[in-house]
């Protein structure tokens, strides 16, 4: 999960029975607090009062929306893609008149994408975002400057306030796939990086505040048996019953892939928890009633055997894993076909099935508050990634952004609730006829 702990865990050990080691947690010295100096506003020139023609556009620009163009003749490339369709238009007589300015100019629009509006200051050029100009007063407006030296820094800063940090050198390698500069409304303070970045350190810090505060001193494999969401799960909706298909049919097709270092699944945070206390008794009740709700998890009798008991283990993250593991365990019967989900030949699954993977272990006193932090931040936070050592040790990378690029289905499947993201995983496999679609 992306998640952050600042300090070392020991190995993994079985949960029958936990042995606990001694552990040093050293004392880490905040940073200082560096002065931030604001920058000097800048200073607006006037439009330029000469038209804009073809040989205007010639060579290479950045809008406002966080694009980088390439001007070559009429065809325009957009980040590094050429649009053929889209070309440079001119006006159908060779000249036409801004109503605002009187000036007279030879380009009509970028094809059906920008219509010209004209000069603006700072010699940038406005188009409004729209397929024609009959359509174009309220659209948004679209501002292209010249990429000189001096207009790069500017606009790399204004990237950086939007986490475009590392994009605008190479847009296609970075970030969410299908979403790079230029597909997002990118007017943003070019100052705005600082705050970003210092509320990344905020919220990472407090992660690993409450997990350092409530966590057991060992990894323990928990089994998937004993684990049913925490009351606290994705604002209390509990788990998406596709995506739990989805990862089991992952597992199936694709075989289970063990976790090394910082590849493979997610690593489970759990709560162990008292079937008798108070959250642990809501925990319950709520996977009973969505049990009833939905017949495509595990059966309910599954879990009555394990309620039935004095311990159960909550999620806080990778909660659809766990369930996953466990249609494994009941042999359930895919939603998406007439196919049983059965271990068969493959040991790893076997193992993760029977015996569990690898988990970060919370004491069951942590607050209700405090678990809806933790299952937060451990889905926002995707980007900054544990790893587990040569020698068993589990660590973190430190704040350093992971900014390769992943799918957009996997970083929207971390922040949607259970109903959201049933949608996005019927919307992934191009599922149109099942019973759930319209719920």
């Amino acid at each position: 999960m992306g998640a952050c702990i600042g300090q070392i865990c020991s190995p993994a050990e079985p949960l029958n029975p936990p042995t606990f080691k001694a552990h040093v947690v050293k004392e880490v010295k905040p940073e200082p607090v560096k002065e931030v100096i604001p920058e000097p506003e800048e200073v607006m020139r006037p439009a330029p009062t000469i038209p804009i023609t073809l040989d205007t556009l010639q060579g290479s620009w950045v809008n406002s929306v966080g694009a980088k163009i390439k001007v070559v003749g009429t065809l325009v490339e957009l980040n590094g893609i050429p649009m053929p369709v889209h070309p440079i238009t001119l006006n159908e007589e060779g000249t036409a008149s801004d109503p605002t300015t009187g000036i007279v100019h030879e380009i009509k629009s970028i094809g059906r994408i920008w219509q010209l509006k004209g000069w603006t200051t700072n010699e940038r050029i406005e188009w409004k975002e729209a397929p024609s100009m009959e359509v174009a007063e309220y659209a948004r407006s679209v501002l292209w400057t010249k990429a000189t030296e001096e207009n790069m820094e500017k606009w790399n800063a204004q990237m950086r306030g939007l986490g475009y940090a590392g994009s605008s050198k190479d847009p296609l390698r970075r970030g969410i796939e299908g979403c790079m500069p230029g597909t997002s409304d990118a007017k943003a303070d070019p100052n705005a990086h600082r705050d970003n970045a210092e509320k990344d350190k905020a919220e990472l810090k407090e992660l690993n505040s409450l997990i350092t505060k409530y966590r057991m001193k060992v990894l323990v494999k928990v089994p998937p048996r004993m684990v049913i969401p925490d009351f606290s799960n994705r604002g209390h909706t509990g788990l998406s019953v596709e995506h739990v298909h989805y990862l089991a049919t992952s597992f199936k097709d694709k075989g289970f892939q063990n976790r090394v270092g910082d590849k493979g699944h997610d690593i489970p945070v759990l709560v162990r928890e008292s079937t008798k206390s108070e959250l642990g008794a809501k925990s319950v009740e709520n996977w009973r009633s969505k049990l009833k709700e939905e017949p495509g998890f595990p059966p309910q009798e599954h879990y009555e055997k394990l309620f039935a008991g004095d311990e159960v283990f909550t999620s806080l993250g990778n909660g659809h894993f766990n369930q996953a593991l466990n249609l494994f365990l009941n042999e359930c019967p895919s939603i998406y076909g007439d196919v049983k989900y059965t271990i068969g030949r493959d040991n790893a699954l076997r193992d993760a099935v029977n015996v569990g993977v690898s988990a970060v272990v919370l004491k069951s006193d942590i607050t209700l508050r405090e678990r809806e932090v933790i299952s937060r931040l451990l889905n926002s936070k995707r980007e900054y990634k544990w790893m587990v050592t040569k020698d068993g040790e589990l660590s973190i990378l430190d704040t350093t952004e992971d900014t390769t690029q992943c799918k957009q289905f996997e970083a929207l499947s971390k922040v949607l609730d259970a109903v959201e993201l049933n949608c996005l995983v019927r919307a992934e496999l191009g599922v149109r006829d099942s019973h759930r679609v319209g719920q």
